[in-house]
């Protein structure tokens, strides 16, 4: 089936996008703000048209809530993307660290029914990952939430180390694929009410002082009593933290 015109034109951006990634795998890309172009593109086709094409998915703002697009990663067979319809380069941008900011994390939450789909095959909470690399280890910069599998040993992990209740910021005990990580149980089912970046510039005085360098996983959990809740994992480290996925989708 061939393209019209109009939607060759909107598709361009994310072509390039891929473009971009591809030939310079994910480090110094020619064109750091491809991504933003590619969420611009996606808000003007779903108020023109209603439609969110090239993306996903676009959830448009709300009073009580920010908006938001999801495109599927060029790169990996069930990897997605999820990003705020305003410009913010990363979570040392005030626009991401506000109480409002949780929807994002939960629409990325719920779009592991995407990463499904893909796969063919339900995914257990502990096996997915939320990932925002820092502003070192990023390609692009605007603010936008890998969604995949995480990594088969990072998950084992975690579940023999991790806490089983919620509490204070505590070093993990071991290093999660070569990086050492502070980490925090949140005891709640779903993200709708948890300000990832605020309990971290919040709870982590260092990683609050150089926001721009603070690497954010979080992963599914199972608590005591087998309560579903997450893990919210952060350092500054130089390497990208979404070493700690697993883009093939391994069953571990």
């Amino acid at each position: 089936m061939k393209l019209s015109l109009g939607r060759l034109c909107i598709a361009l951006p994310l072509v390039a996008f891929a473009l971009v990634l591809a030939d310079h795998g994910g480090s110094t890309p020619l064109h750091r703000s491809a991504l933003w172009e590619v969420v611009r593109t996606c808000t003007l086709a779903a108020k023109t048209v209603g439609m969110p094409f090239p993306c996903e998915q676009v959830t448009l703002a709300s009073d009580d809530a920010p908006g938001s697009a999801i495109i599927k990663s060029p790169l990996h067979k069930s990897e997605f993307l999820l990003m705020p319809l305003e410009p913010a380069a990363g979570v040392e941008s005030p626009a991401v660290r506000g109480d409002d900011s949780a929807q994002l994390w939960q629409r990325a939450w719920e779009t592991r029914g995407m990463v499904q789909a893909r796969l063919g095959r339900e995914l257990p909470r502990t096996a997915v990952a939320l990932v925002v690399n820092s502003g070192i280890a990023r390609s692009q910069d605007q603010f936008h939430i890998h969604v995949d599998c995480v990594a088969p040993s990072v998950e084992r992990k975690l579940a023999l180390y991790g806490p089983k209740e919620e509490g204070r910021w505590q070093l993990f005990p071991q290093a999660l694929m070569g990086q050492r990580y502070w980490v925090k149980a949140v005891n709640k089912p779903e993200l709708d009410t948890t300000n990832v970046i605020g309990l971290i510039a919040s709870g982590l005085p260092r990683a609050r002082s150089a926001m721009y360098r603070v690497n954010v996983v979080v992963v599914g959990a199972e608590l005591a009593d087998g309560r579903p809740g997450f893990y919210i994992l952060a350092n500054w480290d130089k390497m990208a933290a979404e070493r700690l996925m697993d883009h093939g989708c391994a069953i571990g």
